[in-house]
């Protein structure tokens, strides 16, 4: 990857923690919406849900976007405060983060 590239593509990340017995139906829920993104948000490249295999209550989400703008319309969207309501009822945490690659191996 290039530096260039690099500064052009901004990336989300969630980190959550889900309660308990919680783990199959947040996966359900993270994944329709991610779906709906993807159709609705055609910025958004493609989305990854991570499961610490030592801890399965530890969830890891991201994707990469083509740009900030774009995150931003997605985060003040009705559906994006909707889901975020939805799991939060299934999290005891969860911490949202937007990102820019600085250096990467290739």
């Amino acid at each position: 990857m290039e530096r260039q590239n690099q500064r052009d593509e901004t990336y989300t990340l969630g980190l959550w923690t889900v309660k308990p017995g919680k783990e199959n139906e947040f996966v359900d829920q993270w994944t329709a919406f991610a779906k709906w993104t993807s159709k609705n948000f055609s910025e958004a490249k493609k989305a990854y849900l991570l499961q610490d295999e030592k801890n399965s209550l530890r969830f890891i989400s991201f994707g990469p976007w083509t740009n900030e703008n774009a995150i931003e319309k997605w985060r003040d969207s009705t559906e994006f405060k909707d889901f975020v309501v939805t799991v939060k009822e299934l999290c005891n945490d969860f911490q949202p983060n937007t990102l820019k690659p600085v250096s990467s191996s290739k």
